[in-house]
């Protein structure tokens, strides 16, 4: 152990270097280099904190060069603002202001709100395929954001002595727990892969392949259209066209779609388009190779354009034509394609996918309800998938993670008030899952079970595995007698979390009196 923080020190100590090479070339105040070298200590200190609560997280060492990195190549000013005691300042209501145009923040004098500026001034480190149209932008987001408000939690929850989720700094709570439901499904390794190949990879393939290689191919626990159509939800909620034009979309592909249904009928059209195509392409050949037709077509053109918007010159012209050209052979190929037969059903599918989930969302009602809705649906799929995940749990290590695990997904916030926990329509699908989790704890010699009734046993070690202690290991369980009541005083460590007073009927597992920790 003694080792172990013998390195940690000198990774630290190589990290501050590094970051102090970096300031000697930025303009940077004094007070602002040391905000910047605090945020290196904080999370350096609250990394093992963030690690035994999360579980799946990115390294230490990840972590500390990403920040290092936005600070060398994102972060060009950083304006420290002191508070005023009326507190008018350029900020206004705001802790912090990104000015991304010019890689500036803009900031009171404070490490976390300094870390978050940081973060959102990072690139964006999720990139789809742009073949994915309407959900490409909404996913990206929703990815995007949940990376950052994780990241931000290092500094922003764990302090390197507690853990104190601060919900009003979230940000996006709808986001932050989508992120959290793929990651907790799926892994941080596959996050990370998504990230690192995100140029070559195709991620929402592999987000539905590895969703159905590791659970069940019951499309009635398919996550992956809940969550698409909540990122869609979300990307237009406040944004009036945004909305307009995916309304516009859902109708120019339920009509495309109408038309396939005739695919003769839909075939001729295709056929028509490529004469017009076809003839248009012959129509730039013959002015690309007739210098006279060149120049008279480019007189023409030029007479119908704004004075402020004409053509600069003939092989200006030429190369226009040029690329309209490219672009008719492109379309000319793809309504060939579409001609194939197994082209022609994949087309329709493909289209028939697109329209099957903008049909699958309500855009008339109240969009919070229509996002809380859906959002309930994939709490619901998310934990029966859960379940199907603790059958291939074998030994103590991976159960005691998935306590941890679980524990966490129990407390993020779903808005600034409640929890997951707080929330009445999950509370039957919560404690089954929770009650499968915690029965094969048992099993497995885990930790210890507390009482011969298989429902109170339940009950007890549920509340106890609701506290944002850190160290699971170290809480510790006294009972005692009072009246006809039992008293279950809850330590973590040597202090006490909590006492609970309940019927005292149940016939107990332990002996009164006396200490017992609830790991074995």
């Amino acid at each position: 152990m003694a080792k172990e923080d013998l390195f940690s020190k000198l990774n630290i100590k190589d990290y501050n270097n590094q970051l102090e090479d970096i300031l000697e070339n930025k303009s940077f105040s004094e007070s602002t280099k040391n905000i910047l070298l605090n945020i290196l200590y904080k999370m350096e200190t609250a990394y093992d904190d963030y690690k035994k609560v999360k579980v799946q997280v990115a390294s230490k060492k990840q972590l500390l060069e990403e920040i290092i990195k936005i600070i060398e190549e994102n972060c060009n000013e950083i304006e420290i603002i002191k508070p005023k005691l009326n507190g008018e300042t350029k900020l206004g209501n705001k802790k912090y202001i990104i000015e991304k145009d010019k890689n500036k923040i803009i900031s009171y004098p404070n490490e976390k709100n300094v870390f978050y500026a940081l973060n959102h001034l990072s690139q964006n480190k999720f990139i789809l395929d742009s073949k994915y149209t309407i959900i490409k932008d909404p996913i990206e987001d929703l990815l995007n954001q949940g990376y950052i408000i994780e990241k931000e939690e290092i500094i922003r929850d764990f302090d390197g002595w507690t853990w104190n989720i601060v919900s009003d700094d979230i940000g996006n709570y709808i986001y932050n727990l989508v992120y959290q439901n793929i990651k907790i499904l799926l892994g941080n390794d596959f996050l990370e892969s998504a990230i690192e190949y995100n140029q070559t990879a195709d991620f929402i393939t592999e987000f539905e392949n590895k969703l159905n290689e590791i659970y069940s191919k019951d499309k009635k626990y398919d996550i992956s259209k809940l969550v698409y159509e909540i990122a869609i939800l979300e990307s237009i909620k406040n944004d009036k066209n945004k909305k307009e034009n995916i309304l516009n979309i859902k109708e120019t592909l339920g009509k495309e779609l109408e038309q396939m249904e005739n695919k003769k009928e839909y075939l001729q059209k295709i056929a028509s388009y490529k004469k017009v195509i076809g003839r248009d392409i012959k129509e730039i050949d013959e002015k690309i190779n007739n210098n006279k037709l060149l120049r008279k077509s480019f007189i023409e053109e030029n007479k119908l354009l704004e004075e402020s918007k004409r053509i600069f010159s003939l092989s200006e012209y030429s190369e226009l034509l040029q690329e309209k050209r490219e672009n008719l052979l492109k379309e000319l190929d793809e309504y060939s394609s579409i001609m194939k037969p197994m082209n022609f059903v994949k087309k329709k599918t493909e289209i028939s996918k697109k329209y099957e989930l903008l049909n699958a969302i309500d855009f008339d009602v109240d969009f919070n309800i229509e996002v809380n809705r859906l959002l309930m649906d994939l709490q619901k799929k998310f934990l029966k998938l859960l379940n199907e995940k603790f059958k291939n749990i074998q030994s103590k290590k991976e159960i005691a993670e998935y306590i941890y695990l679980f524990r966490y997904y129990k407390l993020i916030y779903i808005n600034d008030e409640k929890q997951i926990k707080d929330i009445e329509e999950l509370l039957e699908e919560i404690r089954k899952t929770e009650k499968h989790l915690i029965t094969k704890a048992c099993k497995l010699k885990a930790i210890n079970i507390l009482c011969q009734d298989i429902e109170k046993n339940y009950e007890l070690t549920s509340k106890i595995l609701s506290y944002n202690i850190i160290e699971l290991e170290d809480v510790s369980l006294e009972f005692k007698k009072h009246d006809k009541n039992i008293v279950l005083t809850i330590y973590d460590d040597d202090t006490i979390e909590d006492s609970i007073i309940y019927d005292g009927n149940e016939e107990l597992n332990v002996k009164f009196n006396k200490k017992i920790k609830l790991f074995n």
